[in-house]
């Protein structure tokens, strides 16, 4: 009899501790991991991505509690916050900077992410990198890139929050051309407006010699036009030798 009841008790015990073994403590990373092995979630980039991708800051929790890498990259190069910026997710932007997440990163194209926020034109999103990347010690100046994408896309917006961080509004681009020529390249008045507004050189000359005017004049826009002379922009003489031409 007593040899039964040990029996019972020790069966008890090893119930009893392979019961504690499987529960979850979220202050062990080991737990966790066992507990992410037992619902088949791999513990990889893919997944924290994609978890972060459909806004799943349940199961995010769960890999930063299991020491996840919060800045690690995906198979395709982007990270959580590449991801949560292209998509504008705001929530999970904070939840990701809230828990150490840089902003100062690039995506899987090679851009940082706040050229890609800017791209997408979610205005919240990019305040609130803008935001981070300030907390970080970033450089103003690294923002041009963001200027000439406002620029050449017309996002009046994105120019106003670019321009209040600090961002060099005469930032020249590879190609030789300073955001008031993409603004006049692509018939943004607006956008031209607001840079004009801001101070912004509008004699400035292209890579190619050509002036602010001599755009707007080659491209045919008369609004535009008008609105620059008023501002005392002129056509280079190069100009009107190359159209004779």
């Amino acid at each position: 009899m007593k040899k039964k009841l040990l029996c019972v008790c020790a069966l008890g015990m090893l119930l009893s501790l392979t019961a504690c073994d499987d529960k979850l403590d979220p202050n062990d990373p080991q737990s966790v991991r066992k507990y992410l092995t037992k619902q088949k979630i791999g513990f990889t980039p893919n997944n924290f991505v994609s978890f972060a991708a459909q806004g799943d800051t349940a199961k995010m929790t769960l890999f930063l509690q299991a020491s996840y890498e919060i800045d690690a990259l995906a198979d395709n190069g982007n990270n959580a916050v590449a991801i949560a910026a292209n998509k504008g997710n705001v929530m999970v932007l904070n939840y990701l900077f809230d828990h150490g997440a840089k902003a100062d990163v690039r995506n899987g194209n090679g851009e940082p992410v706040i050229d890609n926020a800017v791209m997408m034109g979610n205005k919240d999103a990019v305040v609130r990198i803008i935001a981070q990347l300030k907390t970080e010690g970033a450089d103003p100046a690294n923002l041009g890139t963001a200027v000439l994408i406002a620029a050449k896309t017309g996002k009046v917006d994105m120019l106003e929050i670019l321009a209040d961080a600090g961002a060099p509004l005469e930032n020249r681009s590879a190609d030789g051309y300073l955001p008031i020529h993409w603004t006049v390249k692509s018939g943004n008045y607006d956008a031209m407006m607001f840079l004009i507004n801001k101070g912004v050189d509008v004699n400035a000359k292209c890579g190619q010699g050509y002036s602010v005017l001599d755009w707007a004049t080659n491209e045919g826009y008369p609004r535009l036009i008008k609105a620059l002379k008023k501002a005392g922009a002129k056509n280079t003489p190069q100009y009107f030798k190359d159209s004779k031409k």
